[in-house]
């Protein structure tokens, strides 16, 4: 399930507490949009509900196939181009929020290594994918 999101008071991208339900920027680019990056985050696990949805994104390869359905059931297909896996304070976030060039989808999610002391990743996975058709 994806709800559409805003920003939490240290302006990042807000997160539904249910770790089941991903965040789509509603204030960017919609799926329909003919530019821009489509930004969806979610939660890759949780200690209460373990693996989620976004666990799977660290194995997607270039070429794989995503289907986004929008709230009137349309559904707009993308096509991985990118899967980094990068230090939280290194993410281009100007990129991966732009609102102009071609559709293309980013999903966010946690990776890398998990800092157990102050319960934590290190990193964030952003997911780069061009829309067909």
């Amino acid at each position: 399930a994806v709800q559409p999101g805003g920003l939490d008071g240290q302006g990042q991208m807000d997160l539904f507490d249910d770790p089941a339900i991903a965040a789509w920027y509603r204030w960017g680019p919609a799926p329909a949009s003919a530019e821009g990056s489509t930004v969806i985050a979610a939660h890759v696990d949780s200690l209460e509900y373990d693996l989620l949805p976004f666990a799977r994104l660290k194995n997607a390869v270039a070429g794989t196939q995503i289907v986004v359905t929008d709230a009137t059931g349309a559904r707009y297909g993308y096509l991985v181009q990118s899967v980094e896996v990068t230090e939280k304070s290194e993410v281009d976030w100007t990129a991966a929020f732009d609102r102009a060039g071609p559709a293309r989808l980013t999903l966010v999610t946690c990776g890398g290594a998990f800092d157990t002391e102050n319960r934590r990743y290190l990193s964030n996975l952003v997911l780069t994918a061009s829309r067909v058709g």
